[in-house]
């Protein structure tokens, strides 16, 4: 009887969706970010910085709030890397008190002449020895500020008490010295909110 139970079991799962299946687990299997960087400040071109959801928390995935005036706040924030072991933390944030969030509506990264849009490099500066021995190093933050840019809300699934949330998104990026950033080809795929 038990082997009979089990075998059912597994055939349930084997022909039911993955992702259903872990969404009863609070994991999300495949909720990639992904976007393409080219630049000057590390000779980029089209460098596809990447990440994959793991277990749901605010740090992981988007956060998509509506409002009952009809507007809406969208916020995410990921750690990406690249194959060389680079990495970059993006932010995109945009609070619309005006317009209603809509499928396969262009949002300008830019509202009132404010950035909704970063993405930010640690580099490693100087490495300092303490009077105790023990090494500690500095990091130089460089952080490109959208100059403009756009997202868009591509697809809204049903999950749960929540949604997975698709969209595409690019906007040029400038530092504090003036230098520039391309994010092209940015997408995030079924990212739980």
């Amino acid at each position: 009887m038990r082997r009979l139970f089990a075998i059912a079991i597994s055939l349930i799962l084997l022909t039911s969706c993955a992702k259903d299946f872990y969404t009863i687990f609070g994991l999300d299997v495949d909720a990639p970010i992904s976007a393409k960087l080219s630049g000057s400040r590390y000779e980029w071109d089209e460098e596809l910085f990447s990440s994959s959801g793991g277990y749901y928390s605010e740090g992981n995935h988007p956060d998509l709030i509506l409002h009952e005036d009809g507007g809406f706040t969208f916020e995410m924030g990921r750690s990406l890397v690249c194959e060389d072991g680079k990495d970059a933390y993006l932010s995109l944030y945009i609070e619309d008190e005006d317009s209603p969030y809509e499928l396969n509506k262009v949002y300008s990264l830019i509202i009132l002449g404010k950035s909704r849009a970063s993405i930010t490099f640690n580099e490693l500066n100087e490495t300092h020895t303490l009077p105790s021995g023990t090494t500690v190093s500095d990091y130089i933050a460089y952080r490109y500020e959208a100059v403009d840019g756009y997202i868009v809300f591509t697809k809204q699934e049903d999950s749960g008490t929540g949604y997975l949330l698709s969209g595409r998104f690019r906007f040029r990026g400038v530092s504090e010295d003036g230098d520039e950033i391309f994010v092209e080809k940015g997408t995030f795929t079924d990212c739980r909110v």
